[in-house]
This record gives structure tokens, C-alpha cells and sequence, in this order.
């Protein structure tokens, strides 16, 4: 038994290393015929031969060389070389100099010293200085003059033509008329005041005022310390007087006095500010159905309008009547003055 497990395994064994060369053989055949494919697809169409750029290369160098051959042989094209370059030189009319020396000339274009210049420049009076005489209009490039002026003497000395001292002349300014202006009529500075017809306007504090409506102070009047505003959670000072009231009830003037204005605002809603003389202005607001005018007189006790219902910044605190009394711009707690 032991024999024959012996015999079995050295079978395995054999196999194993059979098929294991066996297939190391397969992979190596087929990666050589894959890369001689490859060589083959690359070579193809893009194969260069260098043996014939050569070949050309040297036909070429040699038809140059016979080509010169038989320039030079002609007399076409004479071969210029090192050597032959100062026989060159002695065969030319001048010398030449090196660029940007100032010194170059060239025969028939260019003139020898002590030689006067080939082309003379004519001078500006347009007489010729070869021949002593005048040049023609045309030729001095100046226009005809019809009729001759005498040259006109500058301060130094020297004489001008007459179209120079024309030029030089300065121009005469042109007085134009005065341009008529209508007469401006007076503007008057002073301030313009409304008419007012009524009463003469006087307050006192000793005069007291009436109660607008039956109601306790919601919101007192502080100008020492700050009050608590409940809508908006904050403690400020607070010029007027906020009276708790129920919307619609009706508000009576407090004093006599003048409507000065009429408008709406966005914490106090509507409001009328009335002039009560000596200073004092007194201001109602949350206001709704007004029964006053600009400019209106109004008498203490009348009716001038109804509560309305509160602005956003008394949603908490509810409907109220807004009541501001100053003296030339000073706040003044009008609930002392109340009789």
C-alpha cells in the first residue's frame, strides 16, 4: 500500500511538472508571434530606407560641384574665396571703408573734398545762387504775389517778406455789442407766512387744559428716565402722554388754537398739531374721522376728531389717544396742566 501511494504521487508530481512547462511553452509562443504582429503592423507603410537618403545625398553633392565647375570655367560667377578677396580689392576705384564710419564715398554719387556739392539747395528768397538770378514762382515754391510790397523791417534789423509780417501782425480783437438784459425783477427773501384772519393767540401754562377724554395714562410721560413700552420690550424716554381709550370715542380740543398741520405717521397714525400762542404747539395722535382744517381756528372743547384703532408699535397696549405739548420745541407733560 505504502509502494503504491509512493508510485501515485511521484504520477502527480511528473503531471504537474508536464503540464506546468507545457503551458510556460504555449504563453511564450504566443507572446513572440504577438509582438512579431505588432512590429509588423508598425513597420509597415513607415519603413525608411537610409542607404538610398545617402546615395541621393552624395549625386547631389556632386552635380553642385560640377555645377560650380562650370560656372567658374564660363566666368559667370567667379569663385571668391579668402585668398582672392584682395586681388578683388585692388581692382575697384575706391576703397572700402567700414559702415557708420562717415567717411564712405562712392564715385558719381557722393563728392571729393575740395569739390563743391553736384546739387545746391536754392535759398528761401528764391534766387538761384549758380546763375545770380530770381527763381520763378513755380521753382521757389512760393505763390505769385501780384502786387510788390516792400520788405517790412523787424525790431532787430532784419528784413521779411511781406506775407511773414502779415502772419506776425497780431489779430485785432472784435469788440462785439453788449448783449441787452432785461431788467431782473426784486426777489423777495422774506418768509412767506399763511394768511391768518382769526384771534390772536395766547397760552399759559396758569391757563390749564381740559381733558381730551375720560381716560388713565396708559404710558406717562418721562423725560428723566425711560418707561416700559410693551409692544416693543424696551424702556425709553417718552415726551407725550398716551391716554387709554376705546376706539371711536370722540376727542375734544384741549386749548384754542390754530391747526398748523395735518399728517400721518407711522408710529402715531394720524395726527393734527395745533398752535396755541406764546410758544406752544399741542399734538393729538392715533387719530381717525377728523372734523378740522389746515389752518382752521379751532376753540378749546370742540371736537376735532375720534380714536383710532393702535399702530403697530401699541398692538399690546390697545387703542389710545397720543397727546404732545411743547414750548419752543420743549417737551411738557401736559398731564400737570389737566383742571
Amino acid at each position: 500500500m505504502k509502494k503504491n501511494r509512493k508510485d501515485n504521487a511521484k504520477k502527480e508530481r511528473i503531471i504537474m511538472i508536464a503540464s506546468s512547462a507545457f503551458v510556460l511553452t504555449a504563453l511564450t509562443m504566443t507572446g513572440i508571434y504577438m509582438q512579431s504582429g505588432e512590429e509588423k503592423s508598425q513597420d509597415d507603410g513607415y519603413t525608411l530606407d537610409f542607404t538610398s537618403l545617402e546615395e541621393n545625398l552624395e549625386s547631389k553633392s556632386l552635380e553642385i560641384a560640377q555645377n560650380n565647375s562650370n560656372k567658374n570655367t564660363s566666368g559667370k560667377l567667379p569663385d571668391v574665396t579668402n585668398q582672392n578677396l584682395f586681388d578683388l580689392e585692388d581692382d575697384l576705384d575706391y576703397m572700402p571703408l567700414e559702415a557708420g564710419s562717415g567717411n564712405i564715398e562712392i564715385p558719381g554719387l557722393t563728392t571729393v573734398q575740395g569739390e563743391e556739392n553736384l546739387t545746391q539747395e536754392k535759398p528761401s528768397d528764391g534766387k538761384d545762387t549758380s546763375t545770380g538770378q530770381e527763381a520763378s514762382p513755380e521753382e521757389s515754391g512760393q505763390e505769385a504775389v501780384n502786387v510788390e510790397q516792400p520788405p517790412v523791417e523787424q525790431s532787430v534789423g532784419e528784413a521779411v517778406s511781406p506775407e511773414q509780417a502779415v502772419a506776425q501782425q497780431p489779430a485785432e480783437p472784435i469788440e462785439q455789442a453788449p448783449a441787452e438784459q432785461a431788467p431782473m425783477e426784486p426777489v423777495n427773501t422774506e418768509p412767506v407766512e399763511d394768511a391768518w384772519n382769526g384771534p390772536e393767540l395766547h397760552f399759559a401754562e396758569s391757563d390749564g387744559l381740559l381733558r381730551p377724554l375720560e381716560g388713565e395714562a396708559l404710558i406717562p410721560f418721562s423725560m428723566d428716565g425711560g418707561v416700559y413700552f410693551s409692544t416693543l420690550d424696551v424702556y425709553k424716554y417718552n415726551p407725550a402722554l398716551m391716554l387709554a381709550a376705546q376706539e371711536g370715542t370722540s376727542i375734544l380740543a384741549c386749548a384754542a388754537g390754530r391747526v398748523i398741520d395735518i399728517y400721518e405717521d407711522a408710529e402715531i397714525g394720524q395726527a393734527v398739531t395745533m398752535d396755541l400762542g406764546d410758544g406752544y404747539q399741542l399734538t393729538y395722535g392715533q387719530l381717525k374721522g377728523l372734523n378740522v382744517a389746515l389752518n382752521s381756528y379751532v376753540n378749546a372743547g370742540d371736537m376735532i376728531g375720534s380714536v383710532a384703532a393702535p399702530t403697530k408699535y401699541y398692538c399690546v397696549e390697545g387703542a389710545n389717544l397720543y397727546l404732545k405739548l411743547t414750548q419752543n420745541g420743549t417737551p411738557v407733560d401736559p398731564e400737570l396742566l389737566f383742571r
